[in-house]
């Protein structure tokens, strides 16, 4: 009966999971059959993974409750993995729980509130219902050695059997060396594998070589050349889901959704880039613009800028820039917190960062996004906040997804035909606002035009959108590649081209002048067709963030900036009373305003950016001094008696405070 039972809890069981986790994760239980029969090796190592979780219940008292435990853990991950392939085409991996409080953030433009609660219910049902096994699940009490020991042979032999596997089957390996994207990796190795291996895997790897004589090695093959005097301001603008849909074969539009992109590409440099990721992942993309390194140089489906990025400084555009006297400046009309940019961005080198919670004026698309064409406006201060040069990047969110389902009431001026059987819907949304998106990038250059600086312009999409696109449905059979387009008012030549994210910002300040940075001079200098090329880079990316940066002498020159948020900081300048409370005068309010007065949060009511009110009356908290060093407390609203405006995500996070401003309330006695 012992045999009986070990064979259906720890063999049968991992058998039924892995079949039912690749069902989900294939959408489709025969394709599930059809990777078991074409791939049994790969097949059975993801069923030896699921089984060694399993084992760990042999050495509970409460085993029955600790294997139905681990199995629910699977089941969930199949169901989530399923759940999210719906709205991007990324699976589900180990990094996704460090990016919870952002997938909050944006549920409410997938999941309506029907949806929601009843994903709260099934929560709450779960965790009863193994709360309710773990009172009535059998007790075994006679745990003995012998079963311990037994359970010890089992674990251990099956850690053998992957160890042996992983290191003797090409096809297991091939997951940690030769993986072009994550959407493919879980498809040819199976859910459990790249998971497990999500979770161990991170960081960029030593390379064999590693060592002072190789950095210097890489070094010496590089000219070092300086910079060319002439500092044109730097503008990139990272697109959401943008890309040109006439590659998309057999759609059809009543005009042109992309008029005044169309017509950038036939004037100036275009053409491919291609990006790290499909339907999600904007940050990698970001992440590859702005520092030239790659992200499949990290772990499988890391997010740099959900690990090393949030702790050590890194090279990148900004950082190079900034030698050269720029002042650098980020802009994005959403939450700040978003993917962590409000720290991440102070490692990269940023002077200031201008999210929704520093604009006035916004306006929502159907889908509650903010709309792209508040971003010329808050383009234009950054680059009148200094008399020298700027760099800007701006990072739009309009025609980020979901597409499906989205009510709208205004007139829709394209109409789309020949989309997919069941997108038709989603492709006439996504098209539409993607006509807007370029309406934003007319108004930008327009705007750019008019000013006596030189400038140059980078535009590009991050990624393709989540539109369950293949790649036989496009023209250029590349579902990675999305299209640039370089503007300047400096009569640049055209020089159109194909390049990775991690090179076209060297290339645009190669054609500036621009040498500033070992990687950008790396990427200027060698052919990626050369031999050595992705293995020079990858031992210049390792010794800046995890190495002994031999590159620069033992020392990282990068140190994090004292991130301003906004470009001006906001100012209380006075407070007034006024009918039924108090108007705090100042500069730069939005309605992310918060009025603290001796520490507690007010109900504030929004005027415009230079007024808030609050109503009163307020109990007087004199002080014996009329002025206060706020250096002196640990927060400014720490002050007594004192005025304090916050800055505060929609979910309380505060971004930024001003001065503890002092005014005695007058007594009412």
């Amino acid at each position: 009966m012992k045999w009986k039972r070990y064979s259906c809890f720890y063999v049968l069981l991992p058998l039924i999971l892995e079949l039912l986790i690749e069902s989900f994760s294939r959408k489709s239980f025969f394709s599930a059959l059809g990777y078991m029969l074409h791939n049994p090796l790969l097949f059975v190592f993801n069923t030896l993974i699921i089984m060694l979780t399993l084992s760990i219940a042999m050495f509970f008292k409460r085993e029955i409750f600790v294997l139905s435990t681990v199995s629910m853990v699977w089941l969930v991950f199949g169901i989530v993995n399923f759940v999210i392939l719906q709205f991007r085409v990324t699976p589900f991996s180990a990094v996704d729980f460090t990016l919870i409080t952002s997938a909050i953030k944006v549920s409410s433009h997938y999941f309506n509130i029907f949806t929601i609660a009843m994903m709260i219910v099934a929560v709450i049902v779960l965790f009863g219902g193994m709360i309710g096994l773990f009172r009535k699940a059998p007790v075994n009490d006679r745990y003995s050695h012998k079963r311990l020991l037994f359970s010890g042979i089992f674990c251990a032999t099956l850690g053998v059997a992957i160890a042996v596997i992983h290191s003797n089957s090409h096809s297991v390996q091939a997951l940690s060396t030769k993986y072009t994207n994550i959407a493919e990796a879980y498809e040819d190795y199976g859910f459990a594998y790249c998971f497990a291996n999500s979770i161990i895997d991170s960081g960029i790897k030593k390379p064999e070589d590693y060592s002072e004589e190789s950095v210097q090695a890489v070094m010496d093959s590089l000219d070092q050349k300086e910079s060319e005097q002439q500092r044109p301001n730097v503008i990139l603008v990272q697109l959401e889901s943008f890309f040109d849909v006439d590659y998309v074969k057999g759609l059809e539009f009543s005009q042109d959704p992309l008029p005044f992109f169309h017509a950038l590409r036939k004037k100036y440099s275009t053409g491919l880039v291609t990006v790290p990721t499909v339907g999600a992942g904007t940050v990698n993309t970001e992440f590859e613009i702005l520092t030239g390194m790659r992200q499949h140089d990290f772990g499988v489906s890391e997010y740099p800028y959900k690990t090393i990025l949030k702790s050590t400084a890194s090279e990148s555009i900004c950082n190079n820039l900034k030698k050269l006297g720029y002042r650098t400046h980020a802009v994005h009309n959403n939450e700040a917190t978003f993917y962590s940019r409000n720290k991440v961005f102070s490692n990269l080198g940023f002077d200031t960062f201008t999210s929704m919670e520093y604009m006035n004026g916004i306006q929502d698309n159907p889908n509650g996004w903010c709309k792209d064409d508040i971003l010329t406006r808050e383009i234009i201060k950054t680059l009148d906040a200094s008399e020298g040069p700027d760099f800007t990047m701006a990072i739009t969110v309009q025609s980020h997804g979901k597409y499906e389902g989205i009510e709208t009431t205004d007139p829709q001026p394209i109409q789309v035909s020949g989309a997919p059987e069941g997108k038709e819907e989603a492709y006439q949304y996504y098209v539409n606002q993607l006509y807007e998106v370029d309406q934003m990038i007319e108004n930008l250059v327009t705007e750019l035009s008019k000013r006596q600086e030189k400038t140059i312009l980078l535009l590009y999409g991050d990624h393709l959108p989540s539109l369950g696109l293949e790649e036989q449905d496009l023209i250029n059979g590349n579902l990675y590649q999305t299209q640039y387009v370089i503007w300047d008012n400096m009569d640049l030549k055209k020089q159109d081209g194909i390049y990775y994210s991690y090179q076209i910002y060297s290339e645009m300040l190669n054609r500036v002048g621009i040498h500033e940075g070992n990687i950008t001079k790396y990427h200027q200098q060698k052919d990626w067709r050369e031999e050595g090329y992705y293995e020079g880079l990858t031992t210049l990316s390792y010794d800046l963030l995890y190495g002994e940066n031999y590159a620069n002498h033992g020392v990282n020159p990068y140190t994090a900036t004292e991130l301003q948020m906004g470009v001006d900081p906001v100012t209380i300048t006075d407070v007034k009373e006024a009918a039924g409370g108090y108007v705090i005068q100042g500069t730069g309010f939005t309605p992310f305003s918060q009025v603290l007065y001796d520490g507690k949060a007010l109900e504030t009511e929004y005027k415009d950016a230079g007024n808030l009110f609050v109503a009163g009356p307020l109990e007087s908290k004199k002080t014996e001094t009329e002025e206060y060093e706020t250096d002196l407390v640990e927060k400014p609203e720490d002050v007594p008696g004192a005025f304090v405006v916050e800055m505060k995500t929609e979910d309380g996070v505060c971004l930024s405070s001003t001065d503890a401003f002092l005014w005695d309330v007058p007594d009412r006695e």
